[in-house]
């Protein structure tokens, strides 16, 4: 059946865009076969992205203490925990967390039964930024290798 991999972020928010350039390396790189790739430009879109029997991997910035550049891999349960831990990162009022939480109330008979999240440490993000900085931007092959291990 195959995973679906949903990588998120804004290309115009400088680092806030690593989930879409890890994406992007994915499909260059090559994925195995049967895994779908896409792109949700806010958490809100989500919701219905979630309704899948398919693995689900989250792929996404994540803002908190810590290195730039860092590697993170965590099922998503890990973000109903109340930590100051690393937090993805929403430029639209609405994380990953929160979408997930909604999906469950939404549509718990059809949500994937297994959802991960991989993210990259980032700095806060800045509107109207084109590109990754350089730790951010080496850390996408690790990033990759770590979504893949759940592909």
């Amino acid at each position: 059946m195959g995973t679906r991999v949903i990588g998120l972020g804004q290309s115009a928010a400088g680092d806030d865009g690593v989930g879409l350039a890890i994406l992007q390396w994915i499909r260059e790189t090559g994925a195995p076969s049967g895994t779908e790739l896409l792109v949700a430009r806010e958490a809100t879109a989500l919701i219905a992205l979630l309704e899948t029997p398919r693995p689900v991997v989250l792929v996404d910035a994540m803002v908190g203490q810590g290195v730039i550049g860092e590697v993170l891999a965590f099922g998503v349960e890990a973000l109903d925990a109340p930590t100051r831990g690393p937090r993805p990162v929403s430029t639209h009022g609405v994380d990953i967390g929160q979408a997930v939480a909604l999906a469950r109330i939404l549509s718990a008979d059809a949500l994937s039964p297994a959802i991960w999240v991989v993210g990259v440490r980032i700095a806060p993000p800045r509107r109207f930024v084109h590109g990754l900085t350089p730790a951010v931007r080496a850390a996408i092959p690790a990033a990759a290798r770590a979504v893949l291990a759940h592909a």
